[in-house]
């Protein structure tokens, strides 16, 4: 497992790393790179949006979330062509509430070709039932724009089921979290990347990372929550640390922050757990 990172390290720690929004992001096409669009918890800030990531295939570009902001990230790097698919990890807003933006976009003022949207088992109601809410049913092209723009597929979740995307073959695992979860394992080449989705530890989590080249783990809470909290499913740098370390994860990119002022505590909280490569997300980061 490679520990290279396109992200620029710090004096402090040449292993922990926060990079600059990229003057000139590379042609789609580029493969085996993970950008981060936005990797804020709950909503967009002055840090950026929230979360949202792009994987670089050599067949064009896989979204992995949409929440507030991403959209407008990613328009203001690439051309709408360069899309194959999106796939969202859970339907919490912080996650997928640009999917409307995009389904708005995607019908006017030109009408697009339906791409395929993933999302978890148990969610594809919900997602459809956007077109009641958000439909314009005096405009032909936008009176069901999640429907006319989407190829929507539920991710099985099972750990075993490969989906083929463009450039890329993604497995699903069923995360611990408050609504239907996935945490996601992609194969793009010769490298391996786990997005954790919001979640608590949990079997299908340490599944998903295992032996992964990078594994994008949320770190929501910098402390131990409240008791009547725990439940909810997040996690705390100190875990993310340990999830990698016990599963042997190349690069660890933490991700999902309440306050992006707690970067460097966190980074050092699972350092204390992980001697591997840590890369803290940020708009612009791209991680090989």
């Amino acid at each position: 497992m490679s520990d290279d990172t396109s992200a620029t390290p710090t004096p402090d720690d040449t292993r922990a790393a926060v990079a600059p929004r990229p003057e000139a992001p590379e042609a789609p096409g580029v493969t085996g790179i993970l950008e981060v669009l936005g990797a804020n918890a709950t909503a967009p800030n002055a840090a950026g949006p929230a979360s949202g990531y792009v994987l670089h295939t050599d067949e064009g570009l896989v979204l992995v979330d949409a929440g507030p902001g991403t959209m407008a990230a990613f328009t203001s790097r690439y051309p709408l062509d360069a899309i194959r698919a999106f796939v969202v990890t859970h339907l919490h807003a912080d996650h997928s509430l640009d999917l409307m933006a995009w389904a708005y976009r995607w019908t006017f003022p030109q009408v697009l070709p339906p791409l395929p949207l993933l999302v978890p088992e148990g969610a594809t109601a919900s997602v459809a039932a956007f077109d009641a809410l958000f439909g314009i049913p005096t405009l032909s092209t936008m009176n069901a724009p999640v429907s006319q723009s989407f190829v929507l597929e539920a991710m099985p979740m099972d750990g075993t089921t490969s989906i083929r995307l463009p450039g890329a073959e993604l497995v699903s695992f069923a995360a611990r979290h408050a609504v239907p979860s996935a945490a996601l394992r992609f194969r793009v080449g010769d490298r391996s990347y786990t997005f954790s989705s919001d979640t608590g530890d949990c079997p299908g989590l340490r599944d998903a990372a295992r032996g992964a080249d990078v594994f994008v783990c949320e770190a929501t809470w910098l402390d131990e929550p409240a008791p009547e909290d725990r439940g909810h499913g997040h996690l705390t740098p100190a875990e993310a640390g340990t999830i990698a370390a016990e599963s042997g994860v190349g690069t660890l990119v933490l991700t999902h922050l309440s306050r992006p002022e707690d970067g460097a505590e966190s980074v050092r909280r699972a350092r204390e757990r992980f001697d591997g490569p840590i890369v803290l997300a940020a708009p612009g980061v791209r991680v090989a």
